[in-house]
Protein backbone atom coordinates (compact mmCIF):
# COMPACT_ATOMS: atom_id res chain seq x y z
CA UNK A 1 0.00 0.00 0.00
CA UNK A 2 1.39 3.39 -1.00
CA UNK A 3 1.45 6.12 1.61
CA UNK A 4 0.32 9.70 1.08
CA UNK A 5 3.77 11.04 0.20
CA UNK A 6 4.41 8.26 -2.33
CA UNK A 7 1.12 8.99 -4.11
CA UNK A 8 1.82 12.74 -4.22
CA UNK A 9 5.36 12.18 -5.49
CA UNK A 10 4.13 9.81 -8.21
CA UNK A 11 1.53 12.28 -9.45
CA UNK A 12 3.88 15.26 -9.32
CA UNK A 13 6.62 13.37 -11.16
CA UNK A 14 4.39 12.68 -14.16
CA UNK A 15 1.96 15.62 -14.07
CA UNK A 16 -0.32 16.15 -15.77
CA UNK A 17 -1.72 12.65 -15.40
CA UNK A 18 -4.98 11.32 -16.74
CA UNK A 19 -7.58 10.09 -14.26
CA UNK A 20 -10.08 8.10 -16.31
CA UNK A 21 -13.77 8.19 -15.39
CA UNK A 22 -14.77 4.54 -15.29
CA UNK A 23 -18.53 5.09 -15.06
CA UNK A 24 -18.63 6.06 -18.73
CA UNK A 25 -17.24 2.62 -19.61
CA UNK A 26 -19.27 -0.46 -20.51
CA UNK A 27 -20.05 -1.64 -16.99
CA UNK A 28 -21.16 -5.05 -18.26
CA UNK A 29 -17.57 -5.55 -19.41
CA UNK A 30 -15.88 -3.60 -16.64
CA UNK A 31 -12.93 -5.95 -16.24
CA UNK A 32 -12.05 -5.66 -19.93
CA UNK A 33 -12.40 -1.88 -19.86
CA UNK A 34 -10.12 -1.59 -16.82
CA UNK A 35 -7.60 -3.88 -18.52
CA UNK A 36 -7.38 -1.32 -21.36
CA UNK A 37 -6.46 1.33 -18.78
CA UNK A 38 -3.94 -0.92 -17.02
CA UNK A 39 -2.25 -1.82 -20.31
CA UNK A 40 -1.94 1.89 -21.15
CA UNK A 41 -0.27 2.66 -17.83
CA UNK A 42 -3.10 4.75 -16.38
CA UNK A 43 -2.42 5.48 -12.71
CA UNK A 44 -5.76 6.93 -11.56
CA UNK A 45 -9.31 5.63 -11.91
CA UNK A 46 -11.93 8.34 -11.39
CA UNK A 47 -15.24 7.34 -9.81
CA UNK A 48 -18.03 9.94 -9.62
CA UNK A 49 -20.44 9.20 -6.79
CA UNK A 50 -23.82 10.94 -7.20
CA UNK A 51 -26.95 10.48 -5.12
CA UNK A 52 -29.60 12.12 -7.29
CA UNK A 53 -29.84 15.14 -4.99
CA UNK A 54 -27.10 17.41 -6.31
CA UNK A 55 -27.05 16.05 -9.85
CA UNK A 56 -30.15 14.30 -11.23
CA UNK A 57 -28.11 11.16 -11.85
CA UNK A 58 -27.62 8.36 -9.32
CA UNK A 59 -24.40 6.46 -9.92
CA UNK A 60 -22.65 4.04 -7.53
CA UNK A 61 -21.92 3.49 -3.86
CA UNK A 62 -19.06 2.33 -1.69
CA UNK A 63 -19.65 -1.35 -2.54
CA UNK A 64 -18.86 -0.58 -6.19
CA UNK A 65 -15.59 1.09 -5.20
CA UNK A 66 -14.67 -1.85 -2.98
CA UNK A 67 -15.50 -4.33 -5.73
CA UNK A 68 -13.09 -2.90 -8.27
CA UNK A 69 -9.96 -5.03 -8.31
CA UNK A 70 -7.08 -3.19 -9.95
CA UNK A 71 -3.65 -1.81 -9.04
CA UNK A 72 -4.79 1.56 -10.44
CA UNK A 73 -5.38 4.08 -7.66
CA UNK A 74 -9.06 4.80 -6.99
CA UNK A 75 -9.83 8.51 -7.31
CA UNK A 76 -13.28 8.95 -5.72
CA UNK A 77 -15.30 12.15 -6.04
CA UNK A 78 -18.30 12.48 -3.71
CA UNK A 79 -20.71 14.81 -5.48
CA UNK A 80 -23.44 14.10 -2.97
CA UNK A 81 -25.48 15.84 -0.30
CA UNK A 82 -23.89 15.74 3.16
CA UNK A 83 -20.79 13.77 2.15
CA UNK A 84 -19.74 13.67 5.79
CA UNK A 85 -22.33 10.92 6.32
CA UNK A 86 -20.63 8.64 3.76
CA UNK A 87 -16.95 9.51 4.11
CA UNK A 88 -16.07 6.53 6.31
CA UNK A 89 -17.80 4.06 3.98
CA UNK A 90 -15.74 5.17 0.98
CA UNK A 91 -12.49 5.24 2.90
CA UNK A 92 -13.15 1.70 4.12
CA UNK A 93 -13.98 0.73 0.53
CA UNK A 94 -10.42 1.55 -0.52
CA UNK A 95 -10.44 5.09 -1.92
CA UNK A 96 -6.87 6.26 -2.53
CA UNK A 97 -7.89 9.81 -3.40
CA UNK A 98 -11.12 11.20 -1.93
CA UNK A 99 -12.57 14.61 -2.75
CA UNK A 100 -15.92 15.93 -1.61
CA UNK A 101 -17.95 18.98 -2.55
CA UNK A 102 -17.39 21.95 -0.28
CA UNK A 103 -20.80 23.32 -1.29
CA UNK A 104 -22.84 20.41 0.08
CA UNK A 105 -20.93 19.57 3.25
CA UNK A 106 -22.52 20.95 6.40
CA UNK A 107 -19.28 20.96 8.42
CA UNK A 108 -16.09 20.72 6.37
CA UNK A 109 -13.69 20.95 9.32
CA UNK A 110 -15.49 18.19 11.18
CA UNK A 111 -15.39 16.03 8.07
CA UNK A 112 -11.63 16.40 7.77
CA UNK A 113 -11.33 15.51 11.46
CA UNK A 114 -13.33 12.32 10.86
CA UNK A 115 -10.91 11.40 8.09
CA UNK A 116 -7.83 12.10 10.22
CA UNK A 117 -9.05 9.71 12.91
CA UNK A 118 -9.19 6.79 10.48
CA UNK A 119 -6.07 4.58 10.18
CA UNK A 120 -6.19 4.81 6.37
CA UNK A 121 -5.65 8.59 6.48
CA UNK A 122 -1.87 8.23 6.14
CA UNK A 123 -2.26 6.18 2.98
CA UNK A 124 -4.64 8.41 0.99
CA UNK A 125 -5.11 11.91 -0.36
CA UNK A 126 -8.09 14.01 0.69
CA UNK A 127 -9.44 17.24 -0.68
CA UNK A 128 -12.33 19.36 -1.82
CA UNK A 129 -14.12 19.84 -5.11
CA UNK A 130 -15.31 23.27 -6.20
CA UNK A 131 -18.15 24.13 -8.56
CA UNK A 132 -17.28 26.70 -11.26
CA UNK A 133 -19.08 29.46 -9.35
CA UNK A 134 -17.46 28.72 -5.98
CA UNK A 135 -14.74 31.13 -4.91
CA UNK A 136 -11.22 29.72 -4.63
CA UNK A 137 -10.91 31.62 -1.34
CA UNK A 138 -13.51 29.30 0.19
CA UNK A 139 -10.81 26.68 0.79
CA UNK A 140 -8.64 28.99 2.91
CA UNK A 141 -9.98 27.87 6.34
CA UNK A 142 -9.14 24.25 5.47
CA UNK A 143 -5.85 24.76 3.67
CA UNK A 144 -3.80 22.65 6.10
CA UNK A 145 -6.17 19.69 5.66
CA UNK A 146 -6.11 19.61 1.86
CA UNK A 147 -3.91 17.45 -0.34
CA UNK A 148 -5.90 17.99 -3.54
CA UNK A 149 -8.47 20.30 -5.10
CA UNK A 150 -10.82 19.19 -7.87
CA UNK A 151 -11.91 22.10 -10.06
CA UNK A 152 -15.10 21.45 -12.00
CA UNK A 153 -15.64 23.11 -15.35
CA UNK A 154 -19.29 22.04 -15.29
CA UNK A 155 -21.39 22.14 -12.14
CA UNK A 156 -24.95 21.52 -10.98
CA UNK A 157 -25.50 25.27 -11.16
CA UNK A 158 -24.17 25.84 -14.69
CA UNK A 159 -26.63 23.97 -16.88
CA UNK A 160 -24.95 22.96 -20.12
CA UNK A 161 -22.44 25.80 -19.93
CA UNK A 162 -18.80 24.80 -19.76
CA UNK A 163 -16.28 26.93 -17.86
CA UNK A 164 -13.02 25.39 -19.05
CA UNK A 165 -11.87 28.87 -20.12
CA UNK A 166 -12.01 29.98 -16.46
CA UNK A 167 -9.67 27.22 -15.27
CA UNK A 168 -6.28 28.91 -15.88
CA UNK A 169 -7.11 31.81 -13.58
CA UNK A 170 -8.53 29.48 -10.94
CA UNK A 171 -5.46 27.25 -11.11
CA UNK A 172 -3.22 30.31 -10.68
CA UNK A 173 -5.24 31.41 -7.65
CA UNK A 174 -4.86 27.99 -6.08
CA UNK A 175 -1.10 27.96 -6.63
CA UNK A 176 -0.85 31.27 -4.77
CA UNK A 177 -2.85 29.96 -1.82
CA UNK A 178 -1.03 26.61 -1.56
CA UNK A 179 1.80 26.03 -3.98
CA UNK A 180 2.10 22.27 -3.49
CA UNK A 181 -1.60 21.36 -3.58
CA UNK A 182 -2.50 18.81 -6.26
CA UNK A 183 -4.93 20.34 -8.76
CA UNK A 184 -7.41 18.10 -10.56
CA UNK A 185 -9.61 19.47 -13.37
CA UNK A 186 -12.79 17.84 -14.61
CA UNK A 187 -15.67 18.65 -16.95
CA UNK A 188 -16.33 17.73 -20.59
CA UNK A 189 -12.64 17.14 -21.35
CA UNK A 190 -12.45 15.44 -24.72
CA UNK A 191 -10.10 14.93 -27.65
CA UNK A 192 -10.77 18.39 -29.07
CA UNK A 193 -9.75 20.26 -25.90
CA UNK A 194 -7.30 17.94 -24.12
CA UNK A 195 -4.31 19.91 -25.44
CA UNK A 196 -5.84 23.17 -24.24
CA UNK A 197 -6.37 21.74 -20.75
CA UNK A 198 -2.86 20.24 -20.64
CA UNK A 199 -1.39 23.69 -21.34
CA UNK A 200 -3.04 24.94 -18.13
CA UNK A 201 -0.57 22.70 -16.24
CA UNK A 202 -2.88 20.99 -13.74
CA UNK A 203 -1.60 17.92 -11.94
CA UNK A 204 -4.45 15.64 -12.98
CA UNK A 205 -6.90 15.78 -15.90
CA UNK A 206 -10.12 13.82 -15.48
CA UNK A 207 -11.64 12.42 -18.68
CA UNK A 208 -14.38 9.86 -19.17
CA UNK A 209 -16.79 9.99 -22.08
CA UNK A 210 -14.04 11.31 -24.32
CA UNK A 211 -12.39 7.90 -23.89
CA UNK A 212 -15.28 5.51 -23.38
CA UNK A 213 -17.46 6.61 -26.27
CA UNK A 214 -18.63 3.13 -27.16
CA UNK A 215 -16.43 3.03 -30.26
CA UNK A 216 -12.67 2.86 -29.71
CA UNK A 217 -11.64 3.33 -26.06
CA UNK A 218 -8.09 2.10 -26.63
CA UNK A 219 -7.62 4.46 -29.58
CA UNK A 220 -9.20 7.38 -27.76
CA UNK A 221 -7.04 6.72 -24.73
CA UNK A 222 -3.87 6.65 -26.82
CA UNK A 223 -4.87 9.97 -28.43
CA UNK A 224 -5.42 11.52 -24.99
CA UNK A 225 -2.16 10.20 -23.55
CA UNK A 226 -0.17 11.35 -26.58
CA UNK A 227 -1.77 14.81 -26.44
CA UNK A 228 -0.96 15.17 -22.75
CA UNK A 229 2.64 14.01 -23.21
CA UNK A 230 3.14 16.37 -26.15
CA UNK A 231 1.70 19.34 -24.28
CA UNK A 232 3.54 18.91 -20.99
CA UNK A 233 5.51 21.89 -19.81
CA UNK A 234 9.10 20.72 -19.57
Amino acid sequence: MKNKKAIIDEIKASAPLLSVGILTADLMNLGLEIKILEDAGIKLLHIDVMDGKIWPKITVGSSFVQGIKTPILKDVHLLIDKPENQIENFINAGANVLTFSIEYCSDVKRTFNIIKQMPQAKEMLVGLSLNPSTSIDSITPFIDDIDAILLLAIGPDTGNNNFISALPERIAQLRKIKKDVLIFVDGAIKKDNISQVTSMNPDVIVAGSGIFDGKDPAGNLKFMIDAVEKGKIK
